[in-house]
């Protein structure tokens, strides 16, 4: 097995994992907002999934983000860096269209995977420049911008479940 090989089973098991902490989630589950600081489990899932998508497409692939071409089903869009101070905020006022965020969120997966198909393990030790964050090897921005992100988030979700009395990872034999 290659670097790239590696990724892309990294990403396709972080991906299953949130979207099984995701499978039984209702829109009441995911516009719970009484977690006190944690993000409601709708706003996680909208903030890795979109992050994802606006942050590797114009960055590391150099295309348009999957949400250019299909509908979210999100109320409003995620702030943009610039107006990252308005994040909290959304992060209490989005509202997800679950059937809908799901066809999107698998879109985005399928482009993260194709991308990481036309890499070379050369690529990884590029230098790569996160307008605003600096310029990293590019194995750093998959490892810690992106599947670091989903993982995290992920158990932001499981804990937001936990509140709510609910099962947070749902770990088995399809995930090892």
């Amino acid at each position: 097995m290659n670097s790239i090989q590696l990724l892309r089973e990294q990403f396709k098991s972080a991906h299953d994992a949130q979207e099984a902490v995701m499978k039984d989630v209702t829109s009441e589950t995911a516009h719970f907002d009484k977690t006190n600081k944690a993000l409601p489990v709708g706003a996680a899932y909208a903030h890795s999934v979109m992050c994802e998508d606006i942050i590797m497409s114009p960055i590391l692939t150099q295309k348009e983000p999957v949400s250019s071409a299909m509908k979210t089903g999100l109320s409003e869009p995620i702030p943009s860096m610039k107006e990252w101070d308005k994040h909290e905020a959304w992060t209490r006022s989005v509202r997800v269209d679950l059937p809908v965020f799901r066809a999107y969120a698998e879109a985005v997966y399928k482009a993260t995977d194709e991308y990481l198909t036309t890499l070379k393990e050369s690529d990884l030790d590029s230098n790569v420049e996160m307008h605003g964050f600096g310029s990293f090897k590019l194995s750093f921005i998959l490892t810690n911008f992106f599947l670091l992100h989903t993982a995290n988030l992920t158990g932001e979700i499981s804990a937001a479940k936990g509140i709510q009395g609910l099962k947070g990872y749902q770990i088995g034999r399809a995930h090892v």
